[in-house]
């Protein structure tokens, strides 16, 4: 199954009627697909920095099967390839042994360094999320704990003073691994392709990723990145990072410490790819955690995406983002909102299938389905023919302040307006809510603001029970429809 997602885009019309595949996830076969390389042979005994050191810059690299591992990220050069044949590996971890028994417990010397890092904000219960050097058995990452007396069964403790890992568990006839690298492949070029690799436990920190187009100036990364047919996997930070032109297709992002993917600058274009797993290190979501995270695009477009069980929103655009298009995705699971567009500008949110989202609901109307969130079209923000349900509120608009004192306003004060909700499906549960709110004192979302909901086709619980909030009240179907709201739209229970 693995295979047949990453070889062709499933159909997804917004009827619901069509699903990706499963993925094989870390307990199914390892590596993507094969695909024929033509151009120069390296091998893990190779150094692979020095091959591309030794080549002019538009070289292809084939990589055979095997393990690369790197002590730091790999530095291409313009228009270079990194191509894996099937089975390659590029790793940021080294394998930890030497081990000695200590009662319920066995120990080492790591690859540590003397002072963990800080970056990011942690939930309470995992206070060390920051600290990059995530430990594996087997390729499942182990749970860090405070202190070597705390040790159990898949968890460990790192103490940064003595270079020492403690784990819970017999090391003996498996693999154990430290992260150690601070990426895998960064670089401020242009028109760098990855394809066909496993690119796996970077000690990336967070709002980092393991791959990326680093930037040149503050106005200018690396353009026209090709990522493509890749698992990315288990690395701390963020799995990817997109800049211009980026070109993100066919790839398993799974079970980053902070997010999926992140992007900025113009143009990148995210397809057919399974985010899943993602946030899984403890960071705040938020703060940043969960499947993507974008920022300052312009032309940003998500498509034919399967975005599930992430620990925040599926789907996130935050700060300065225009001309945004989330098109066909399914959005599952996720503990945050399934798409959540805010201090952001126009926008197309058509014809995704979103469910199941909120898990970690958070009151109000937050969490929901599809999120507007301080967010006004210069334009338009369309959100038209979703299938939205049993998420932890519906279809929300929040305005919660112009926060220019946070982000750039790069086109006009960060307010909700002309925001069109049109034509959609929504189900919705006792104590769910689709309309607009608003904390500021200001009601202009409601009245001078030309945001509107029409035509859309609501299944409810109950007809009589309040299932939307308008003029900072919450009102039942008949009472939202005499504001004006839904004139052609239509109401039923969600049994029939």
């Amino acid at each position: 199954m693995l295979a047949a997602l990453l070889a062709v885009a499933w159909p997804l019309d917004g009827t619901g009627e069509s699903t990706p595949p499963d993925r094989a996830g870390l307990t199914g076969p390892v590596g993507p697909i094969p695909r024929s390389c033509d151009g120069v042979t390296v091998s893990p005994s190779d150094d692979l920095q020095s091959t591309i050191d030794a080549h002019a810059a538009g070289t292809t690299y084939c990589l055979s099967p095997g393990t690369y591992r790197l002590e730091q990220p790999l530095e291409p050069k313009e228009g270079d390839a990194l191509i894996g044949r099937q089975g390659a590996v590029v790793s940021g971890s080294k394998v930890l042994t030497d081990w000695q028994r200590f009662g319920r417990v066995w120990s080492t010397k790591g690859f540590l360094p003397a002072v963990p890092g800080t970056h990011g904000e942690c939930l309470e219960s995992a206070p060390t999320c920051a600290y990059a050097e995530d430990v594996f058995v087997g390729k499942q990452r182990l749970t860090r704990v405070d202190s070597p007396s705390a040790v159990a069964g898949g968890t460990f403790h790192a103490d940064y003073a003595t270079n020492t890992i403690t784990i819970g568990d017999d090391p003996g006839g498996h693999l154990v691994e430290q992260a150690v690298s601070e990426g895998l492949i960064s670089a401020t070029v242009d028109d760098v392709t990855v394809a066909n690799l496993v690119l796996e436990q970077a000690a990336n920190e967070a709002q980092v990723a393991a791959v990326e187009s680093r930037q040149v100036t503050p106005q200018r990364s690396g353009s026209g990145w090709r990522i493509v047919n890749n698992e990315v996997r288990l690395n701390h930070g963020v799995g990817l990072g997109l800049a211009d032109g980026a070109v993100v297709d066919a790839n398993f992002v799974h079970h980053q410490g902070q997010l999926g993917f992140g992007a900025w600058g113009t143009g990148s274009v995210v397809s057919n790819n399974e985010i899943s797993f993602n946030g899984v290190a403890g960071y705040s979501a938020g703060w940043e955690a969960g499947g993507s995270k974008s920022w300052e695009t312009t032309r940003h477009t998500v498509t034919h995406n399967f975005v599930h069980d992430n620990r925040g929103p599926g789907l996130w655009t935050d700060g300065g983002n225009i001309h945004t298009e989330y098109t066909a995705n399914k959005i599952t699971g996720n503990w945050g909102a399934g798409i959540q567009h805010e201090i952001s500008y126009d926008a197309v949110i058509r014809h995704n299938e979103i469910s199941g989202n909120g898990l970690r609901h958070s009151g109000w109307a937050w969490e929901a389905g599809i999120q507007i969130q301080s967010s006004g079209g210069t334009g338009l923000i369309e959100v038209a023919g979703n299938i939205v349900s049993d998420n932890a509120n519906g279809i929300a608009l929040i305005d919660s302040g112009n926060r220019t004192e946070e982000v750039p306003a790069p086109h006009g004060p960060h307010v909700v307006r002309n925001v069109w909700v049109h034509d959609n499906r929504i189900t919705m549960s006792t104590g769910q809510t689709t309309g607009a709110v608003q904390d500021i004192g200001d009601t202009a979302v409601y009245t001078e603001s030309n945001n509107r909901f029409e035509a859309n086709t609501y299944y409810l619980p109950s007809v009589t029970e309040p299932h939307f909030s308008w003029n900072d009240t919450d009102l039942t179907w008949g009472q939202w429809r005499a504001l004006g709201n839904d004139e052609h739209g239509r109401a039923e229970r969600a049994d029939r």
